[in-house]
């Protein structure tokens, strides 16, 4: 962070940097405003958090962004509403934060139903109640449908308020750390009570299901997305976005179980424009658009999470699977020639165009149809996948943690938790045979409070209490004692 520091008449801008030694120095930047130091400031943080820890160059450097600033920072400090500030916020803030397709849907959320509805809010005179009754007053709003959606007629769910809420509490937060809200102050957003968010429960098949569901399947490219999503817990987009130079599948990885599939970029749509202003920041290719005026694009784009970049090894039966398509698609791509827009993807059309994850979601929706499966939605093979591998493991979370790419163990243990419920039941049935059956049996064949008496069988008193003191004796003084008696 930088901070404003003031000198007499003029104010300066204080920050750290690294030179070319790796030494941490101290840059003094002056300027002759208030206003000019705070905009120099919050150019300062933007740039290191996009660049690291180096000298900042001055702003004429980026002229547009500035300008862009500069038009945005026109209200007095005193003055300055919400709205006036989520645009610097998502300038400055967004830009070097956010990827494309997160910077597209928080910018929508905040044009949908943060602005329209409490945009003319002075950024000062935000507080925790009037946030409370704002995410309340949300329960009564109708839901904006997404581009080229029809209208659900539902309101904003608290889920939904729930990510509102977490725009508006960043925002604020910043606001505090560039001094539009005085420091000494807390979030006013970091109290507000929000509507309780219910827990709904993933449907999930069981095993049994699914082993049948890839047995009856006969859509090549919708099995092998199953596989992917079962045997490795891959995300749609993960998989969609896998290439064939990231798939070892060679014969000696397969003979030695090496075969496997390392993940780092996955398929996804985004918002042209949203990419244009990020400068196609973690884009690793852009797919041609088969549509003219198409305002979103198909890309290739790195993981959401540095924890999503990960290698998973391969069951052979499923590497054996990939063998075959491979070799299938190869067959195709060679019978259609040019016709076939080669990209290396793993998950291709016929024309080798890529696979958006509707079309597999609605693959597998057509399957669960006409064979009257559970309805289930394709992620939900990953939780299965992740559930049988903590069941396989006897909860061995981070193995299974190495595989599904979370960035918490908690999110395993916590989202999959059905299972261990299920092994709960196991352990209350097993401890009914094993322990109070035997109780039951026991109480009924003796009284409460009385002592056993050993049977008789027509023995004296004498005999009998001569077997009793033979039972107490140890093992050892037992053999002893016959060890004696067979030499006399």
């Amino acid at each position: 962070m930088a901070s404003i520091k003031k000198r007499k008449s003029t104010f300066s801008v204080i920050y750290w940097y690294l030179d070319n030694a790796g030494e941490r120095k101290q840059k003094w930047d002056t300027l002759e405003t208030k206003k000019e130091a705070k905009q120099r400031k919050a150019f300062v943080e933007y740039y290191q958090e996009k660049y690291g820890y180096v000298i900042v160059p001055l702003e004429e450097q980026f002229a547009r962004q500035i300008d862009e600033s500069k038009k945005e920072l026109d209200s007095t400090d005193e003055d300055i509403t919400l709205c006036d500030f989520l645009k610097i916020f998502v300038n400055l803030y967004g830009t070097s934060k956010w990827s494309p397709s997160t910077f597209s849907s928080k910018v929508g959320t905040i044009e949908n139903y943060i602005n329209p509805l409490i945009g003319d809010w002075k950024l000062n005179e935000i507080t925790t109640k009037k946030l409370s009754a704002y995410y309340n007053d949300l329960l009564s709003v109708p839901e904006v449908p997404r581009a080229n959606r029809k209208a659900t007629g539902r309101c904003v769910q608290p889920a939904n308020i729930k990510k509102i809420h977490d725009i508006i509490r960043c925002a604020l937060n910043q606001a505090i750390r560039w001094e539009y809200i005085d420091t000494n102050k807390r979030n006013p957003a970091s109290l507000a009570t929000l509507p309780k968010v219910p827990k709904v429960k993933r449907k999930v098949w069981s095993v049994d299901t699914f082993r049948e569901a890839i047995q009856q399947s006969d859509d090549d490219l919708l099995t092998i997305c199953m596989h992917l999503a079962f045997s490795c817990s891959m995300r749609i987009g993960e998989i969609t976005g896998l290439t064939w130079e990231d798939v070892i599948i060679d014969e000696q990885s397969i003979a030695t179980n090496n075969a496997r599939v390392i993940i780092n970029k996955e398929l996804s749509r985004v918002n042209a424009q949203a990419m244009q202003k990020l400068k196609e920041k973690d884009i690793i290719k852009i797919f041609p658009t088969q549509k003219p005026h198409c305002t979103t694009r198909l890309v290739l784009k790195t993981p959401k999470t540095e924890t999503s970049n990960r290698t998973v090894w391969l069951p052979k039966t499923v590497a054996e699977l990939l063998v075959q398509y491979q070799k299938d698609q190869k067959e195709l791509q060679e019978f259609l020639g040019d016709a076939y827009n080669n990209y290396n993807l793993v998950i291709a059309l016929e024309n080798g165009n890529p696979v958006e994850s509707r079309i597999v979601r609605d693959r597998f929706q057509k399957l669960c149809e006409q064979n009257g499966y559970e309805k289930v939605v394709f992620h939900s093979l990953r939780h299965l996948s992740t559930g049988y591998k903590l069941k396989m493991t006897n909860g061995d979370v981070k193995s299974v943690q190495g595989d599904t790419g979370h960035a918490e163990a908690e999110m395993v243990t916590d989202v999959y938790s059905e299972i261990i419920d299920e092994d709960r039941r196991y352990n209350a049935q097993k401890m009914d045979e094993q322990f109070y059956s035997t109780l039951n049996h026991d109480s009924e064949m003796q009284p409460q409070n009385e002592e056993v008496q050993p049977e008789s069988n027509g023995l004296s008193d004498s005999d009998m209490e001569l077997l009793q003191l033979l039972k107490s004796l140890t093992p050892e003084m037992k053999a002893m004692l016959l060890k004696q008696s067979a030499s006399k």
